[in-house]
């Protein structure tokens, strides 16, 4: 076959109908890079990059730094690096990058290369949306005589897909602070039993992590890298600190401030404990009961919406059609 009849049947392949639409075949090699590229930048998301960290665990273990140097160090995989240029240029800020950090902490992604890794999944977002926008505004014909709104959608677009990995992510840590604060009593509960069995508070904290691993994993794996700060750091007002940073809990920073002083100043630890178990579990009983105060305005939407109408419908309909006869007879007599 020669290079005209390949590209013909290529064109005829690539061609697709879609009702009125017709997608030529540089618009569907558009709509598939930017399906291609959507869908790698949630599955970058949701990975993380384990599968490279485990695997630069694995090399670091079989050969030495000296080795690996040599051999140019661990591969780093190409989002990561894109992400890693994008995060260090001026588009990402000091604050930008310490907003995402602390999202990923409350989270609970704390991979090697996580803020890479986001950065890269926002830009491929970004440029698949606002290749969507524009694909379909020239599908559609629209906006064809407005040329700053022509401009301004698929740039809208790219912000719109900037942004939508922080709203994941806040979704996930809005999910995550709520098992905290549901799994956080019970902590304080086996911190007691671990205080009254004579164990210090880093053992303490060890023995909640492994009580808990099965019931609230989030819980467990909050107190074990608490547990892990505590041995390489001596300041236990610091690691508490940072405990309280990285859950992003209100209540928890009121409970963590009383157990400062109560380290501070020698105060018995398991009856500071018990106190704050119970003032964890009154503060968590209110908010349920909050929420149950919240459900009769929350029903009276769909009682508006669904109920309400039937029912007119049901007590009206009668009046309406005797009404009717009455108007019909009284026309007629006339």
């Amino acid at each position: 076959m020669n290079p005209e009849s390949l590209a013909q049947a290529a064109a005829s392949y690539l061609t697709i109908h879609l009702g009125p639409v017709t997608l030529a075949p540089v618009e569907t090699s558009i709509v598939a890079m930017a399906l291609a590229a959507a869908l790698l930048s949630g599955f970058n998301l949701w990975r993380i990059g384990r599968r490279e960290e485990r695997m630069a665990r694995l090399a670091t273990l079989r050969v030495g730094v000296r080795e690996l140097e040599e051999a140019g160090g661990p591969h780093i995989p190409w989002f990561r690096r894109m992400g890693g240029i994008v995060a260090a240029s001026p588009v990402v800020g000091a604050s930008d990058r310490e907003r995402l950090l602390r999202l990923l902490d409350a989270a609970g992604i704390r991979a090697h290369g996580r803020l890479a890794s986001v950065v890269a999944a926002k830009l491929c977002a970004a440029t698949a949306l606002a290749a969507l926008v524009w694909l379909w505004l020239e599908s559609y014909e629209l906006l064809l005589g407005v040329t700053i709104l022509r401009v301004s959608a698929p740039f809208a677009g790219f912000m719109v897909g900037w942004r939508l990995p922080d709203f994941v992510l806040g979704r996930i840590a809005a999910r995550r602070r709520i098992q905290l604060e549901n799994g956080m009593p019970d902590a304080l509960d086996l911190l007691v039993v671990s205080a009254d069995a004579g164990l210090s508070l880093n053992q303490a904290i060890e023995e909640v992590s492994r009580g808990l691993r099965g019931s609230n994993s989030v819980v467990s794996e909050e107190f074990a890298l608490t547990a892990d700060e505590m041995r390489v750091q001596a300041d236990v007002e610091t690691v508490v600190d940072n405990m309280v940073r990285r859950t992003g809990l209100a209540s928890l920073a009121g409970i963590m401030a009383t157990l400062k002083q109560s380290l501070r100043f020698g105060t018995p630890l398991a009856e500071s404990l018990r106190m704050l178990a119970a003032e964890m579990r009154n503060t968590r009983q209110m908010r349920m009961e909050e929420r149950a105060a919240r459900l009769p305005v929350l029903l009276a939407i769909p009682i508006m919406l669904f109920i309400l109408p039937a029912l007119l419908i049901v007590i009206m309909t009668p009046l309406g059609l005797r009404m009717a006869d009455s108007m019909g007879s009284l026309f007629g007599a006339t």
